[in-house]
Protein backbone atom coordinates (compact mmCIF):
# COMPACT_ATOMS: atom_id res chain seq x y z
CA UNK A 1 0.00 0.00 0.00
CA UNK A 2 2.74 2.57 0.83
CA UNK A 3 4.72 2.05 -2.62
CA UNK A 4 1.35 3.29 -4.80
CA UNK A 5 1.33 6.32 -2.51
CA UNK A 6 4.90 7.26 -3.43
CA UNK A 7 4.30 6.32 -7.27
CA UNK A 8 1.22 8.83 -6.91
CA UNK A 9 3.80 11.33 -5.28
CA UNK A 10 6.12 10.97 -7.85
CA UNK A 11 3.63 10.84 -10.96
CA UNK A 12 2.21 14.12 -9.43
CA UNK A 13 5.61 15.65 -9.46
CA UNK A 14 6.33 15.03 -12.95
CA UNK A 15 3.14 16.24 -14.09
CA UNK A 16 3.60 19.96 -12.51
CA UNK A 17 7.12 19.85 -13.81
CA UNK A 18 6.21 19.30 -16.91
CA UNK A 19 3.69 21.49 -17.16
CA UNK A 20 5.64 24.52 -16.14
CA UNK A 21 8.30 23.44 -18.47
CA UNK A 22 5.10 23.58 -21.43
CA UNK A 23 4.49 26.86 -19.95
CA UNK A 24 7.86 28.17 -20.27
CA UNK A 25 7.87 26.65 -24.22
CA UNK A 26 4.65 29.12 -24.49
CA UNK A 27 6.60 32.59 -23.20
CA UNK A 28 9.83 31.82 -24.99
CA UNK A 29 7.22 31.53 -28.59
CA UNK A 30 4.72 34.51 -27.49
CA UNK A 31 8.31 36.16 -26.62
CA UNK A 32 10.08 35.16 -29.82
CA UNK A 33 10.73 37.79 -33.05
CA UNK A 34 9.33 36.69 -36.21
CA UNK A 35 10.86 38.32 -39.26
CA UNK A 36 8.59 37.20 -41.43
CA UNK A 37 5.58 38.47 -39.60
CA UNK A 38 7.31 41.71 -39.63
CA UNK A 39 7.83 42.30 -43.25
CA UNK A 40 4.15 41.30 -43.30
CA UNK A 41 2.85 43.68 -40.73
CA UNK A 42 5.72 46.03 -39.89
CA UNK A 43 7.75 46.79 -36.35
CA UNK A 44 5.19 48.88 -34.67
CA UNK A 45 1.99 46.18 -35.14
CA UNK A 46 4.32 43.35 -34.51
CA UNK A 47 5.49 44.83 -31.26
CA UNK A 48 1.82 45.64 -30.21
CA UNK A 49 1.06 41.99 -30.81
CA UNK A 50 3.87 40.79 -28.45
CA UNK A 51 2.95 43.19 -25.74
CA UNK A 52 -0.56 41.93 -26.02
CA UNK A 53 0.08 38.56 -26.15
CA UNK A 54 2.02 38.53 -22.92
CA UNK A 55 -0.66 40.92 -20.86
CA UNK A 56 0.27 44.19 -21.44
CA UNK A 57 -1.26 47.46 -22.87
CA UNK A 58 -0.34 49.45 -26.32
CA UNK A 59 -1.26 52.71 -26.95
CA UNK A 60 -1.12 53.99 -30.39
CA UNK A 61 -0.78 57.65 -31.33
CA UNK A 62 -3.95 59.44 -30.90
CA UNK A 63 -5.85 56.61 -29.88
CA UNK A 64 -6.97 54.74 -26.84
CA UNK A 65 -5.26 52.18 -25.16
CA UNK A 66 -5.71 48.51 -26.30
CA UNK A 67 -5.79 45.98 -23.14
CA UNK A 68 -6.81 43.04 -25.43
CA UNK A 69 -5.09 40.87 -28.43
CA UNK A 70 -8.61 40.66 -30.48
CA UNK A 71 -9.15 44.44 -29.67
CA UNK A 72 -5.91 45.21 -32.45
CA UNK A 73 -7.38 46.78 -35.68
CA UNK A 74 -6.49 45.34 -39.43
CA UNK A 75 -3.41 44.28 -39.89
CA UNK A 76 -3.11 47.28 -42.89
CA UNK A 77 -3.53 49.55 -39.92
CA UNK A 78 -0.46 51.81 -39.39
CA UNK A 79 -0.34 53.69 -36.81
CA UNK A 80 2.62 53.79 -34.41
CA UNK A 81 3.12 52.66 -30.62
CA UNK A 82 3.16 55.64 -28.36
CA UNK A 83 2.84 54.17 -24.67
CA UNK A 84 3.68 50.39 -23.49
CA UNK A 85 2.32 49.50 -19.99
CA UNK A 86 2.79 46.48 -18.16
CA UNK A 87 2.50 44.99 -14.86
CA UNK A 88 2.30 42.01 -12.87
CA UNK A 89 0.93 38.95 -15.01
CA UNK A 90 2.87 40.35 -18.04
CA UNK A 91 5.53 37.33 -19.05
CA UNK A 92 7.99 39.45 -21.42
CA UNK A 93 11.19 38.79 -21.22
CA UNK A 94 14.38 40.08 -22.95
CA UNK A 95 14.12 38.22 -25.99
CA UNK A 96 10.95 39.73 -26.92
CA UNK A 97 12.88 43.39 -26.75
CA UNK A 98 13.78 43.25 -29.85
CA UNK A 99 10.72 43.52 -30.95
CA UNK A 100 11.16 47.53 -29.95
CA UNK A 101 13.97 47.74 -32.66
CA UNK A 102 12.79 50.09 -35.43
CA UNK A 103 9.39 51.21 -33.15
CA UNK A 104 10.52 54.79 -33.67
CA UNK A 105 7.61 56.56 -31.63
CA UNK A 106 7.70 55.02 -27.97
CA UNK A 107 7.87 57.64 -25.36
CA UNK A 108 6.53 56.31 -22.13
CA UNK A 109 6.87 52.83 -20.95
CA UNK A 110 5.66 51.59 -17.54
CA UNK A 111 7.36 47.90 -16.59
CA UNK A 112 5.76 47.14 -13.12
CA UNK A 113 6.43 43.75 -11.02
CA UNK A 114 7.32 42.06 -14.81
CA UNK A 115 8.69 38.48 -13.17
CA UNK A 116 10.57 37.53 -16.16
CA UNK A 117 12.18 40.79 -16.91
CA UNK A 118 16.13 41.15 -16.22
CA UNK A 119 19.32 43.21 -17.13
CA UNK A 120 19.59 41.81 -20.53
CA UNK A 121 16.34 43.32 -20.99
CA UNK A 122 16.49 46.83 -19.84
CA UNK A 123 19.90 46.57 -21.96
CA UNK A 124 17.91 46.67 -24.96
CA UNK A 125 15.94 49.78 -24.62
CA UNK A 126 18.25 51.52 -25.92
CA UNK A 127 16.69 50.94 -29.47
CA UNK A 128 14.43 53.79 -28.30
CA UNK A 129 17.14 55.73 -27.47
CA UNK A 130 15.80 58.78 -30.03
CA UNK A 131 11.99 58.24 -29.01
CA UNK A 132 11.61 57.40 -25.14
CA UNK A 133 11.22 60.36 -22.47
CA UNK A 134 9.41 58.43 -19.74
CA UNK A 135 10.34 55.36 -18.07
CA UNK A 136 9.29 53.24 -15.04
CA UNK A 137 10.98 50.33 -13.52
CA UNK A 138 8.83 49.56 -10.79
CA UNK A 139 9.19 45.42 -8.44
CA UNK A 140 10.63 43.86 -11.67
CA UNK A 141 13.45 41.49 -8.81
CA UNK A 142 15.48 40.53 -11.57
CA UNK A 143 16.66 43.92 -12.59
CA UNK A 144 20.58 44.88 -10.69
CA UNK A 145 23.25 47.75 -10.85
CA UNK A 146 24.35 46.97 -14.39
CA UNK A 147 20.83 46.92 -15.84
CA UNK A 148 20.22 50.08 -14.35
CA UNK A 149 23.42 51.61 -15.17
CA UNK A 150 22.46 50.64 -18.92
CA UNK A 151 20.10 53.04 -18.74
CA UNK A 152 22.28 56.06 -19.47
CA UNK A 153 22.22 55.89 -23.50
CA UNK A 154 18.73 56.94 -22.89
CA UNK A 155 19.57 60.69 -23.48
CA UNK A 156 16.68 61.80 -24.54
CA UNK A 157 14.87 60.63 -21.01
CA UNK A 158 13.31 63.52 -19.71
CA UNK A 159 11.26 60.96 -16.53
CA UNK A 160 13.07 58.39 -15.01
CA UNK A 161 10.78 56.20 -11.86
CA UNK A 162 12.87 53.28 -10.19
CA UNK A 163 10.63 51.85 -7.33
CA UNK A 164 10.94 48.43 -5.31
CA UNK A 165 14.15 47.27 -6.88
CA UNK A 166 15.64 45.46 -4.06
CA UNK A 167 18.73 43.54 -5.27
CA UNK A 168 20.26 46.89 -6.88
CA UNK A 169 23.15 46.59 -4.43
CA UNK A 170 23.99 50.48 -4.17
CA UNK A 171 21.13 52.25 -4.87
CA UNK A 172 22.67 55.50 -4.03
CA UNK A 173 25.44 55.53 -6.56
CA UNK A 174 23.30 54.15 -9.43
CA UNK A 175 21.26 57.17 -8.85
CA UNK A 176 24.49 59.28 -8.99
CA UNK A 177 26.12 57.95 -12.08
CA UNK A 178 22.36 58.51 -14.00
CA UNK A 179 22.05 62.39 -12.79
CA UNK A 180 25.24 62.81 -14.46
CA UNK A 181 25.01 60.66 -17.85
CA UNK A 182 21.33 61.75 -17.88
CA UNK A 183 21.81 65.69 -16.46
CA UNK A 184 18.16 66.77 -18.41
CA UNK A 185 16.18 63.84 -16.72
CA UNK A 186 14.24 64.01 -13.64
CA UNK A 187 14.86 60.99 -11.39
CA UNK A 188 13.10 59.88 -8.91
CA UNK A 189 14.20 56.52 -6.98
CA UNK A 190 12.18 55.04 -4.00
CA UNK A 191 14.12 52.20 -2.44
CA UNK A 192 12.61 50.18 0.57
CA UNK A 193 16.05 49.41 1.75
Amino acid sequence: MFIPIIRQRLLLSACKTQSRNIFGYFRVAFNALDTDRLKTVGPDRLCAEWILKNGGFIKFENQKWITDYNALPAVNFRYQIEEVDTHNKTTIMAMGFDHFKDCSAIRKISLKSCRYLENEAIEKLGYLKDSLSELEINGCYNVIDEGLLSLKQLKNLKKLNIENLPYVKDMKAVQQELQTALAGCEIQIISKK
